[in-house]
């Protein structure tokens, strides 16, 4: 799977889930490491590695707007 394919995944599972959606990611993860498809275990790790990058993000850029507010007041 590219890796453009995983990212947009991703975006879609937390536009979906919300907060949930790296909870759900690891659920796959560990439904298809019991089934021992290897190949869908590496495509829901990196779709969780995804989910976490994108709240890394989102988490740095709402810091930096309280930031950036705080010297405006």
């Amino acid at each position: 799977m590219r890796e453009a394919d995983t990212v947009e995944i991703a975006r879609r599972m937390v536009r979906l889930h919300g907060l949930r959606a790296q909870a759900i990611a690891l659920e796959r993860e560990k439904e298809v490491r019991l089934t021992g498809d290897s190949q869908a275990l590496d495509r829901w790790q990196a779709v969780h590695a995804a989910i976490c990058d994108q709240r890394r993000g989102a988490r740095a850029r709402a810091g930096l707007g309280a930031e950036a507010a705080s010297r405006h007041i």
